[in-house]
């Protein structure tokens, strides 16, 4: 039995089902079932830390003076040295990191939490968002290389993993350590929970749509879409846009649906605005022609709710370059970053053969992806080939 820690930032309650947070928890998962002793150690520094934390397996520590973090990680895990443990690249926490870990035994592998940006691509975004949203994603970009190596050099890291190949290759350009694709699981069924012969009835009496889901944020293109949509609204056979608003905690909320319900109305156009039961907010994704995400920053790094918009057979609109763009390619449509006249066409051009809620390209294409064990398996795999004892 190894014993292994995967290290996290933030990690909450309320992102244990985003990533890169349910890749970490899912690979615990998959390591313990395979008889590994294994700790996810969570940074907090946003939100609140998970609860129950004894249950998942989890320990939480405040992002503070570094020598009071080291006392409260030894306190917390005793005898500190692993076989293996996998650490979050970070474009701004690696010195913490580094004194964080300085002295506990254990081959090192890095995992990209987030995703890698070039400069480029997010000078498209400019004009459709405010520059502060974009000044974290800019200095990413311009992050000198040379610092990059030598972050990885300084923590000991032998490998990094990533879940495209679009970041493996952009990242094995700038560090000297080999980059191994990995991506994110599957699970085992997505589909509705309900009987077919009453699914098939809910669906011919109820007319489909396009779907958003997400907060009413111009990063998410949210308002690209209803610019694009309003283009086609009044187009015989053009189905209604469904917002389903997410109200994060920093938003404030009334301001925005003010200020969007003024800006973009129509009657095709429906918003909701408040949480919905997961019943509910399946039988909406169950109705969707097709799932809208025009990200302005785009991420090579596959999102999970594109993954599971495939899963469910939903044809995913999305924005270039690759990436993420990569994988809706074999099933849905990709535009240029903050286009909505072509994002405009993407919408036309799912309904042109008569609109369809189950795309059989998307299930394909969530079908060839790995299940969550072979992920852990794969992770696991990594680390004894660079020294973990398998057990």
């Amino acid at each position: 039995m190894a014993r292994i820690l995967i290290a996290s930032f933030g990690l909450t309650e309320r992102n244990m089902r985003l990533m890169p947070w349910r890749t970490v928890l899912e690979v615990a998962a998959g390591l313990r079932s395979k008889g590994h002793e294994v700790v996810v150690l969570s940074i907090a520094d946003i939100g609140r830390p998970m609860g129950r934390e004894a249950e998942h397996g989890t320990v939480t520590i405040q992002r503070e003076d570094i020598a009071v973090m080291r006392k409260t990680l030894h306190r917390l895990l005793g005898d500190a040295d692993f076989d293996a443990m996998f650490i979050p690249v970070s474009w701004s926490h690696n010195r913490m990191m580094r004194e964080l870990l300085e002295g506990m035994a254990g081959i090192r592998i890095a995992y990209l939490p987030g995703s890698v940006f070039e400069l480029r691509h997010l000078l498209r975004a400019i004009r459709k968002m405010p520059l502060a949203g974009l000044l974290p994603y800019i200095a990413q970009a311009v992050f000198p290389k040379r610092l990059v190596r030598r972050a990885l050099d300084d923590l000991g890291v032998q490998a990094v993993i990533a879940n495209s190949d679009y970041s493996r290759d952009k990242l094995a350009r700038q560090i000297t350590q080999p980059v191994i694709t990995i991506a994110p699981g599957r699970d085992p069924v997505l589909a509705s929970p309900r009987g077919e012969e009453q699914h098939a009835h809910e669906l011919h009496a109820k007319a489909p749509f396009f779907l958003f889901m997400g907060p009413p944020l111009p990063i998410r293109g949210a308002f690209v879409l209803l610019d694009a949509y309003l283009k086609i609204a009044d187009s015989p056979g053009v189905p209604p846009l469904l917002c389903l608003f997410r109200s994060d905690a920093h938003l404030d909320i009334e301001k925005i649906k003010a200020d969007i319900e003024r800006r973009w109305s129509h009657d095709k156009l429906i918003f909701v605005w408040s949480s919905l039961e997961p019943i509910a907010l399946q039988r909406h994704i169950d109705h969707a022609v097709a799932i809208a995400m025009p990200f302005l920053v785009v991420p090579s790094e596959i999102p999970l709710a594109v993954y599971e918009a495939a899963g469910m057979g939903k044809t995913v609109i999305t924005t270039q370059p690759h990436g993420t763009g990569d994988f809706v390619d074999k099933f849905g449509e990709t535009v240029p970053v903050g286009d909505p006249d072509s994002l405009a066409d993407a919408l036309r051009r799912t309904i042109e053969s008569g609109p369809s809620t189950v795309n059989e390209k998307a299930l394909a294409a969530y079908q060839n992806l790995e299940d969550w064990q072979t992920t852990a398996r794969r992770w696991e795999a990594l680390a004894i080939d660079l020294g973990m004892p398998p057990k």
